[in-house]
């Protein structure tokens, strides 16, 4: 398990985050920042970069599981991660995959 230096978020990761927010602020405007702030918070918890399991959908990128609510997978690169998508934990695996 190696330490990690740096987290990344690729675009796609961020596009979520962007449509998850905006789901939020039309549908519960009063949690929309609390629910992006723990996201991106259980991202800054990251210290090991085998902290969290192999995705059973996704065997290429790991997944952190935050508030029951959201999967946020990211890959290993040398020390490094890269976040690649955040997806509604109660969304079809298979179908964001294929987004």
């Amino acid at each position: 398990m190696g330490q990690i230096k740096k987290v990344s978020w690729s675009k796609d990761s961020e596009r979520d985050l962007e449509q998850i927010y905006e789901h939020y602020l039309e549908h519960a405007p009063e949690t929309a920042d609390k629910r992006i702030n723990s996201i991106i918070d259980a991202v800054g918890e990251l210290v090991f970069t085998e902290q969290w399991q192999v995705d059973e959908y996704d065997p290429d990128s790991r997944r952190i599981i935050v508030d029951k609510r959201f999967r946020v997978l990211y890959r290993i690169i040398k020390d490094s991660i890269l976040i690649v998508r955040v997806h509604p934990s109660k969304k079809d695996p298979v179908v964001c995959q294929n987004i």
